[in-house]
């Protein structure tokens, strides 16, 4: 939408461009569909607190402090670098940096349910095995492949898939209309019957089925998981000032947005509800945090069948290919995935003092990629999967909910940085602020709130296997946002030496 106010063709979004861009940034059906997991009806009432302590006010403070930085490259490292210091923002951007990392460790291992589903109609991953090797052991070297595979892959240069991405959106609507579709279907079929029992106990609001999130300790630990579903605002953040009428628009757009993905997520689940009982779905051992969408399509075809009259066979049959079906859309999907190789490096290295990397990093080949820094990366990643998977016990179960809480973790940890930013930047006068949302009192009150509401969550997420005798998986919790930020901060240190050298 043109702005006539300015000089030349200036661009402006509309509120609906806003809602259109945030909407597939922070929202996708596997978020609801593992929360009915783990906390069946119970994760609603999380949903709604997520929302409102840390959904809405997240999004008005990286809104404000992107519009703040408009003008500079770098992201979240200007933001920080300004209000806090340089120091600072190199050890947070490293801590952001290690949780990319740590998301493409459970890309390299959790692709393959999706694979296994495409083509057997089933996750059969927990009975591959090469060499002799478990099945643990089996994902982690097929997951090491794969990531050097989407490294070679990215070193080629690969605008020509960036088209991808729509079908990725087609394949999220064609999921969903089938998901409500036929959770509907059963549903009437039943003559309105819930298969999950509506929650008729006080205790039912607020813990689920589930019997490893039964304990308070353990609800608040899930509770880092509604926040990984409702992160990622940062991303389009500096899209403030360009929005048309931002006073306006912006905070109507971000607040639409939080009622519709909120809802969307809650009505989801109760949709889950419709057709999948937790106990007889997903109480069984072989469910976990990576294979819970199989069980659900599984059985939602299954009811489909029984309702249209068809026998058990042909209903089991209906299952398969529905998540046949899906799987090889989510598959698609999954094509992009070299695309976002080189992009947590081009956002680290934008903003980041010269020097502060050694230049071999940097340097780029003929496709403009800085492949020494990919294969650095490449090299990391692969090592990290190497460890989980020959370190956790032999089930590939233990090592996708493994992966799964790291990386949920990890990917989390930022915002709780990212907000103290805010925290900082609302109390810096010689910040000139192009939009704000908050007054500054307003804002202090709502920056301590989020920032309080993450420490816990994840403070909490990390301790919680301790507490349960399982020391291994917090160490392996905290080692990432730790081993990153002291990282972050030998490279200053170097930087500063060096610069005082040159001196």
């Amino acid at each position: 939408m043109k702005d006539s106010g300015t000089k030349g063709a200036v661009y402006k979004i509309s509120l609906l461009g806003l809602i259109a861009m945030i909407f597939p940034t922070l929202y996708g059906i596997g978020n609801p569909q593992q929360a009915y997991y783990q906390m069946g009806y119970a994760s609603i009432i999380y949903m709604i607190i997520g929302a409102i302590f840390f959904f809405i006010p997240y999004s008005f403070m990286v809104s404000e402090m992107g519009s703040a930085f408009k003008d500079n490259e770098g992201g979240i490292f200007t933001w920080m670098k300004h209000s806090v210091g340089e120091k600072y923002s190199m050890i947070v951007s490293m801590i952001w940096y290690a949780a990319q990392l740590l998301w493409f460790v459970s890309v390299a291992t959790t692709t393959w349910v999706t694979i296994s589903t495409a083509i057997f109609g089933t996750d059969t991953t927990s009975t591959w095995h090469l060499f002799g090797l478990n099945s643990s052991k089996t994902l982690a070297i097929l997951g090491i492949l794969l990531i050097i595979g989407l490294a070679i892959i990215c070193g080629r240069g690969l605008k020509n898939l960036t088209f991808l991405s729509t079908v990725a959106l087609i394949s999220m609507i064609v999921i969903h209309i089938v998901v409500i579709g036929g959770a509907i279907l059963v549903f009437i079929m039943a003559g309105g019957h819930f298969a999950q029992p509506m929650i008729h106990s006080v205790k039912g609001v607020f813990v689920g089925p589930n019997p490893n999130y039964s304990t308070p300790l353990e609800v608040v630990a899930f509770f880092v998981f509604i926040v990984f579903d409702y992160g990622g605002m940062e991303v389009i953040a500096g899209l403030a000032d360009k929005v048309k009428n931002p006073h306006k628009n912006v905070p109507k757009g971000i607040i639409i947005s939080t009622i519709i993905i909120t809802g969307l997520m809650i009505g989801i689940v109760i949709f889950l509800g419709m057709y999948a009982n937790w106990d007889k779905v997903l109480g069984g051992s072989g469910v976990n945090l990576a294979n819970y969408s199989v069980y659900l399509t599984d059985n939602l075809g299954v009811k489909i069948g029984n309702a249209l009259g068809m026998n058990a066979a042909a209903s089991a049959a209906l299952g398969l290919w529905l998540n046949r079906i899906l799987s090889w859309s989510a598959a698609v999907g999954l094509a992009i995935l070299p695309l976002r190789v080189f992009s947590p490096i081009q956002q680290l290295f934008r903003g980041v003092p010269k020097g502060v990397f050694p230049e071999k990093l940097a340097k780029e080949n003929k496709h403009g990629v800085a492949m020494n820094a990919v294969w650095l990366q490449t090299a990391i990643v692969c090592f990290i999967v190497f460890l989980l998977g020959f370190t956790t016990s032999g089930s590939s179960s233990s090592l996708y909910n493994t992966v799964v809480l790291i990386m949920t973790v990890a990917m989390t940890v930022p915002y709780f940085f990212i907000v103290v930013t805010y925290i900082k930047f609302k109390k810096n006068k010689n910040i000139k602020k192009s939009y704000e949302f908050y007054s500054v009192k307003s804002g202090l009150f709502w920056g301590f709130i989020a920032a309080a509401v993450l420490g816990f969550a994840n403070l909490f997420a990390i301790i919680q296997p301790a507490l349960s005798g399982n020391i291994s998986s917090s160490i392996w919790l905290a080692s990432g946002p730790v081993i990153f930020g002291f990282i972050g901060w030998i490279l200053y240190s170097r930087y500063k030496r060096k610069m005082s050298n040159s001196k």
